[in-house]
């Protein structure tokens, strides 16, 4: 959003609230006119003053437009022709500040919705996970309309606050980032709020942070947070972060929850993409390693002087280049990490075996052979099968070589 744009929009919102404030109150004193005056109870639904909030002046002002309508409908009751004009021009005002106030909030929308569709479209350009977590902040302040952005990770129960963006850094801002640093670890559990975001997995608003009893205090204490909205960051099935956006001065909005969700989901995104393809690059890298090693191995199998003597001397003066075997015997690493079976059942995924041939081989059960499998990968700190057989063969292909 421009400064332009901005400042337009905030005096156009100046504008509809002063007027709807005005037919809120001429309205009001009309209904209350009269001897056939309307029924308190009813006028009192449209609050005994204007509110700030647009959107709930509006409804204020429709409950005053549907009971004017009506008394100018009902024949019993008695109006003269100054009256019924007088009633008639406070209904052509009450609809006039109603459609302003529509046309703002529905152009408003637009506008913010334009604006993070290119801020999306700026984060799917770019490629790197660390590039990402940089500027998501910064990216989320401009796409969605937000003074600023606060970036937390979730690990294990645990949140994290973790890089925060202002568009004004001030005093209040330099505390807040110090505070970020400085802040330990702290269990969801103790939070409310943030629990909500991960159990429910959407959006949530904070309307007054000093009288909300979700809010976490010292994070509204450290940030100066009044109203608020936050999202969290889903990868898979789980949560791994959440989002905090405000502006200063001002209410959020459900508009502004719906944005900041929209942001949270597409980063998400962009950000899993990110770290599958760093994934991808490294077992590329991986494998291309392996097979130069295999190429050298192999090279020197078919390269090896041949001499006259016999298979089983192995110190016979014939054999001038000893050949190195396809696959070295077992580097103590492994022995220490894995059990016998475990080496047997690792030694025959790589041979690319399933989970019942294995169990064939090894004349055990599939669930058996599938709870070994599961213990080779977490003694490795692998995630799955390829990144085992990976290892395992950067640890045995060549492993004398050197």
């Amino acid at each position: 959003m421009t400064q332009s744009t901005s400042a337009v929009a905030a005096k156009r919102r100046a504008e509809l609230a002063r007027t709807g404030a005005a037919v809120h109150g001429e309205a009001r004193r009309l209904l209350a006119a009269g001897p056939a005056a309307a029924d308190p109870d009813d006028v009192a639904e449209a609050g005994a003053t204007p509110a700030a909030d647009l959107r709930t002046l509006d409804g204020q002002l429709a409950v005053l437009q549907g009971l004017l309508r009506e008394r100018l409908r009902d024949v019993d009751v008695a109006l003269d022709r100054t009256e019924v004009a007088e009633h008639s021009q406070v209904l052509h005002e009450l609809h006039q500040v109603r459609f302003g106030i529509h046309d703002l909030l529905g152009n408003e929308r637009l506008r913010r919705l334009d604006q993070l569709d290119s801020g999306l479209q700026e984060l799917r350009r770019i490629t790197d996970q660390n590039a990402l977590l940089e500027v998501a902040c910064e990216l989320g302040t401009r796409a969605g309309g937000f003074e600023r952005v606060m970036l937390s990770r979730v690990e294990d129960g645990v949140w994290r606050p973790w890089r925060s963006h202002s568009t004004v850094m001030a005093g209040a801002e330099r505390r807040f980032a110090e505070w970020i640093r400085e802040v330990p670890s702290i269990q969801l559990s103790h939070m409310v709020l943030e629990s909500e975001l991960v159990r429910r997995r959407e959006g949530v608003m904070v309307v007054d942070a000093s009288r909300d009893p979700r809010v976490y205090a010292p994070l509204a204490e450290a940030s100066e947070l009044r109203s608020y909205v936050a999202a969290p960051i889903i990868s898979g099935e789980r949560v791994i972060g959440l989002l905090h956006a405000d502006n200063r001065g001002s209410e959020v909005t459900p508009l502004d929850r719906d944005i900041l969700w929209s942001f949270a989901i597409g980063f998400a995104q962009v950000y899993e993409r990110a770290v599958l393809l760093a994934r991808l690059r490294d077992q590329r890298a991986e494998v291309l390693r392996v097979m130069r090693t295999v190429e050298t191995v192999l090279e020197a199998l078919a390269t090896s002087e041949i001499e006259l003597a016999t298979h089983h001397e192995p110190t016979a003066v014939a054999v001038t280049r000893p050949l190195r075997p396809l696959v070295a015997e077992r580097p103590a690493m492994l022995e220490k990490l894995l059990t016998q079976r475990e080496l047997e059942v690792l030694a025959l995924m790589a041979t690319g075996a399933t989970n019942d041939r294995i169990a064939q081989r090894l004349v055990i059960a599939t669930a058996t052979v599938k709870s070994h499998v599961k213990q080779v990968l977490r003694k490795l700190r692998v995630e799955n099968r390829a990144e085992a057989i990976s290892t395992y063969l950067r640890l045995t292909i060549g492993a004398h070589d050197e």
